[in-house]
């Protein structure tokens, strides 16, 4: 998993402004002060190792030229640091951006596999680890199954073997008399929690056993737990096909979901927030980006530019630029752009990029909407036109954003950014879940949709999704759809907004009250 870099560049050139940094005031290249160096231990694995005991020779700090500029170098295990030029002309380094799982190449280590077996590892060229050879030196069970043999019994007498955590198999019940009489007869039996297994009549008369296959979870007339919630737990009964059966209400959860992200004061300066992940324990203790004061944002409109919308939003742009564009531009470091998708019948019908975020002025994005023609009538390109903005391959008909030097592919972000995408619509969006069931919505034969493509890239790069409905025409569906997207992807519903007959200005007062929050103003 990659952790991301989001504020931490800002955080340390808040820090150089006031004269913060290591203890002797000198960055090191490896990401500065607090950042772990990786040694491997005798076994191969990973050590963390605070980076000045790692370099009691630390460089000195490194000169630049331009104050203010930025630059992407390589650090620690295959990654990347945004370095950043000081008013003192040294760099400043932000945190090195690297995979949690990155090795130091030439290294190896052994791993456990199959039945209690051991793997030898290397670490490539790209801090990788990959398998050497084959599984070796494997047990002859897998832990928990069953069956039935001799093991120490009479010659007529069988009993139940139960594979052990060393993986091999160990008596779990007595002897009995297992007899049969017909040599080579072939049986399937029950055994174990709700499993199969084949016995076979041996030349002397006694049964031997295959292995048990296909069990259950669990012994019928137990009581356990199942885990619930927010790594909650709550009593499961084990019923008669050998599955738990949660009963009760769950308890002991924690304050989040896994994997979801929010900004926070708690441990940070008066007027600052930090980026913060939910932990696996759900809890936010993973720091994806330190205490700043003024994060910076991207935020991309993104409007359905069907007839039924785009008159409407045409019609209303001055009030939208000077009540959502305006207040928005007017933050520290808070890039606009604009996009507009549609239909699939034809050139430029799918999706189209406008003004690139960051080169738009809230004139020249009132120009472009005000010149923008309509783009088919059936807003059946919404996922992908949410496909093309997290970078992945255009459709054919689509139009992309041709990006400056230094963006990201896609939407043109920069790569520090919190990204956020704003919807403008008034339909539902085909191939996105449905509210009425746990299926699509009218899915495309082809294509990305939300559960296959469109969500995953949007929480791999922490993009926020906002949408702003027109409640003159959307269909009933429309809002449940919408929020249960943004649910997805660890949102609030009410990042999703209706607008009134009355106009999107209260809405966009909202909108802009909502982004400036996310960051942390």
């Amino acid at each position: 998993m990659r952790t991301r870099w989001r504020a931490a560049l800002y955080g340390l050139m808040v820090a150089a402004a006031v004269g913060c940094g290591d203890d002797d005031g000198s960055p090191t290249p490896d990401g500065g002060a607090g950042i772990d160096a990786a040694v491997m231990d005798d076994d191969g694995g990973s050590v963390g190792v605070d980076a000045s005991e790692a370099r009691p020779d630390a460089p000195a700090p490194e000169p630049c030229e331009t104050p203010g500029s930025t630059e992407t170098v390589a650090c620690g295990l295959c990654g990347s640091v945004t370095r950043f030029c000081t008013a003192d002309l040294v760099w400043a380094y932000g945190v090195c951006d690297q995979d949690e799982s990155a090795c130091a190449p030439g290294t190896t280590r052994t791993m456990p596999c199959g039945h209690c077996g051991a793997q030898t590892q290397r670490c490539d060229a790209s801090c990788t680890w990959v398998d050497e050879g084959t599984c070796g030196d494997e047990g002859e069970c897998e832990p928990g199954t069953m069956t039935r043999g001799r093991a120490d019994c009479a010659e007529d007498e069988t009993r139940e073997l139960t594979c052990s955590d060393a993986c091999t198999f160990e008596p779990s019940s007595e002897c009995m008399a297992d007899a049969c009489t017909t040599p080579g007869t072939l049986e399937t039996v029950a055994c174990g929690r709700c499993g199969t297994q084949e016995r076979f009549c041996s030349a002397a008369r006694v049964w031997e056993y295959d292995p048990c296959e296909n069990e259950g979870e669990c012994v019928p007339g137990t009581t356990g737990s199942a885990e619930c919630g927010m790594c909650g737990t709550r009593t499961a009964r084990c019923d008669t096909t050998c599955t738990w059966v949660p009963t009760g209400t769950c308890g002991g959860e924690g304050e989040c979901a896994p994997g979801e992200t929010t900004r926070t004061e708690n441990g940070c300066p008066a007027g600052q927030t930090r980026l913060v992940r939910c932990s696996p324990a759900c809890g936010y203790t993973e720091e994806l980006a330190p205490c700043t004061s003024t994060p910076p944002i991207d935020v991309l409109f993104l409007a359905d530019a069907t007839g039924s919308n785009l008159d409407p939003f045409q019609a209303d742009r001055v009030t939208f630029v000077s009540r959502c564009v305006d207040p928005l531009l007017a933050l520290t470091d808070a890039h606009v752009g604009l996009a507009f998708y549609g239909d699939h019948i034809g050139p430029g019908q799918t999706f189209q990029g406008a003004v690139e975020l960051g080169r738009g002025t809230g004139s020249t994005i009132d120009a472009r909407i005000a010149s923008q023609a309509f783009l088919g009538g059936g807003d059946d390109s919404t996922m992908e036109a949410l496909n093309i903005l997290t970078g992945a391959t255009p459709q054919p008909d689509a139009v992309p954003f041709t990006c400056s030097s230094g963006r990201v592919a896609g939407g043109c972000w920069r790569s520090t950014s919190q990204r956020v995408i704003v919807m403008l619509t008034d339909e539902n969006a085909r191939s996105g879940p449905d509210p009425a069931s746990t299926g699509l919505l009218n899915p495309w034969p082809t294509g990305p949709s939300w559960t296959d493509s469109v969500r995953t890239r949007l929480m791999s790069d922490d993009t926020l999704l906002m949408v702003v409905l027109d409640d003159d025409f959307t269909p009933a569906n429309a809002r449940p759809q919408y929020e249960e997207m943004v649910s997805d992807l660890g949102q609030p519903p009410s990042d999703v907004y209706v607008q009134p007959a009355t106009g999107i200005a209260t809405t966009c007062d909202a909108l802009v009250a909502r982004l400036r929050e996310i960051a942390g103003l």
